[in-house]
């Protein structure tokens, strides 16, 4: 099958026809000649989605400072608001996401001193490149924080979402910096994202392994260094874990776990807000602004078998 074929199927208008055709024709290559489907699954699974930015999102933009940070897959587009000399908070986000997303996290952060810097990373907003991984991620996470170290500034603390927060996680493991993060609806498992993407795309497990050591060959990384509990072993972070309980993309067992597996982190369960309009809810905005400037105390997550004591943070005794 000419290797065109696949990729002319998702150009077709209607998105779900697109991949019913795609589905069908993985499927058929997985059949016959199962090394050419896990070359095509890995590019499938490396292509994110880019999507326009909306109004609210252009206009915030346009109040920060516009530069770009290079990275070894290619140059991020940033934006900075407020002063250098601020403490720094670097906002990360997910998969087919663009920083702009974490927009209600600016003015509350810039209102309590900080500066905030937010990027789009490859493959995703304003940032060029076509493909991107969870390592394009956590290589764009210590660019830019390298890039605001080097104009002077101090990274106090993180915001992350989705797999945004999944790189924040790896990276502040490896390092083991001492920051205050904000982990907003992580998922723990590369493999068993990967799983689901198998399944949904109608190819085996020979063909997803392929597809998965082929990313491991590429980066030089295995898949394991982003598994929980070993992805946040040795972290020195201290860490806030909002998830929705209705979370219908990433199940909130995922920010449990996370929380769990985390050394001295916090939970804050929320309900009714998804995985992304959990962004712009103004009480996480505010619990997230509260927790970086430890004003607020919140609850652990709870022992297996037992309940969250409660829904909101614990006052400061």
């Amino acid at each position: 099958m000419p290797a065109s074929t696949l990729t002319n199927s998702t150009n077709v208008r209607n998105p779900m026809l697109g991949f019913v055709l795609q589905r069908a024709e993985l499927a058929l290559v997985s059949a016959l000649a199962p090394q050419r489907a896990a070359e095509i699954a890995a590019r499938l699974f490396a292509t994110p989605p880019r999507f326009e930015h909306t109004q609210r999102e252009r206009e915030l933009l346009s109040t920060g400072e516009r530069y770009d940070v290079a990275t070894r897959h290619g140059e991020l587009a940033a934006w900075r608001f407020g002063s250098v000399a601020r403490p720094a908070v670097i906002l990360v986000h997910g998969w087919g996401g663009r920083g702009a997303q974490l927009g209600a996290f600016v003015p509350a952060l810039f209102e309590s001193g900080y500066q905030v810097i937010l990027f789009d990373h490859v493959a995703h907003g304003h940032s060029a490149g076509g493909t991107a991984s969870l390592v394009h991620f956590w290589d764009a996470v210590e660019a830019v924080v390298a890039d605001a170290e080097r104009r002077g500034s101090r990274v106090e603390g993180v915001v992350g979402h989705s797999l945004g927060a999944a790189a924040l996680g790896a990276w502040l493991n490896e390092t083991r910096r001492e920051l205050r993060a904000v982990l907003v609806a992580p998922p723990t498992s590369v493999v068993r994202y990967s799983s689901h993407f198998a399944r949904r795309m109608g190819i085996g497990e020979p063909v997803r392994r392929a597809m998965q050591e082929r990313f491991e060959r590429a980066f030089g990384r295995r898949w394991a260094e982003f598994e929980l509990p070993g992805a946040v072993a040795n972290v020195r972070a201290q860490a806030l874990v909002v998830h929705d309980r209705d979370d219908g993309d990433v199940g909130f067992g995922s920010g449990l776990a996370l929380a769990r597996a985390w050394k001295g982190a916090r939970l804050l369960a929320t309900r009714g807000l998804g995985h992304r309009r959990i962004l712009r809810a103004t009480e996480v905005v505010q619990d997230a602004v509260d927790f970086i400037a430890d004003r607020v105390v919140f609850a652990p997550p709870p022992a297996r078998g037992e309940s969250l004591p409660y829904a909101a943070p614990a006052p400061i005794a």
